[in-house]
């Protein structure tokens, strides 16, 4: 299981980084070889699939520490085991702004909205994108 967990991330990693190369790409074009309106329509494209790869790579991460957590458990008796996992967590507003991408946007959401099927809803990752900007 780790093994297929190591692969994904490291397909998640190559993927993240030619998107990122895309947009410097995009960006480092002139006017006279593409039109304004087709170069931001192209950065807008490849900011969200930059997004969406990095929540991806952060819950792989996750899963990765957590399984890799549960495989190096001390015995028993030992004081550590019985503490929690997660007591060292700290919760920031950048983590709970992610965790509501993966809910409707809209308190109306459209049928084909990713976030009904448990993934990232476009809508909200296209509102987090506005907010960083």
């Amino acid at each position: 299981m780790s093994d297929d967990l190591i692969n994904k991330q490291q397909k998640c990693r190559r993927k993240l980084t030619k998107y990122q190369q895309k947009i410097s790409y995009y960006i480092q074009l002139s006017d006279s070889e593409i039109s304004l309106k087709k170069r931001a329509a192209k950065l807008a494209k490849y900011r969200l699939k930059v997004i969406k790869r990095q929540l991806k790579l952060k819950r792989l991460d996750a899963q990765i520490t957590l399984s890799s957590a549960y495989t190096k458990l001390t015995p028993a008796n030992d004081a550590i085991v019985s503490m929690p996992i997660f007591t060292q967590r700290s919760v920031n507003p950048s983590s709970l702004a992610q965790v509501n991408l993966y809910r409707p946007h809209k308190s109306k959401p459209c049928k084909s909205c990713p976030a009904l099927r448990g993934k990232a809803c476009l809508c909200a990752m296209k509102s987090e994108q506005r907010k960083q900007a």
